[in-house]
């Protein structure tokens, strides 16, 4: 990655604390939905080529690992940091 696609570290800052607001909205929003569920809305579930539901249609969509976006956001952060 060239120097000037690098974020600087105020950008970083502010990136992960945006990205910590919509994750805790999200969550906000399911656990309402999760009180009070909506009979006219419906489900969109995406599920990657990759996916072990693919394989096994027994399996549970619930079993599945969800990653949050916060981490992965983190993670290449640190890993941008390291290449430096």
């Amino acid at each position: 990655m060239s120097q000037e696609n690098k974020l600087t570290p105020e950008q970083e800052k502010e990136l992960i604390k945006l990205s910590a607001e919509i994750e805790a909205e999200a969550m906000a929003m399911k656990l309402d939905y999760d009180e009070n569920p909506s009979d006219s809305s419906g489900s969109v579930v995406f599920i990657n080529e990759n996916s072990s539901l693919l394989d096994n249609e027994e399996e549970e969509l619930g079993n599945q690992a969800v990653v949050s976006s916060t981490q992965l956001l983190k993670k290449q952060l640190e890993k941008q940091k390291e290449e430096k």
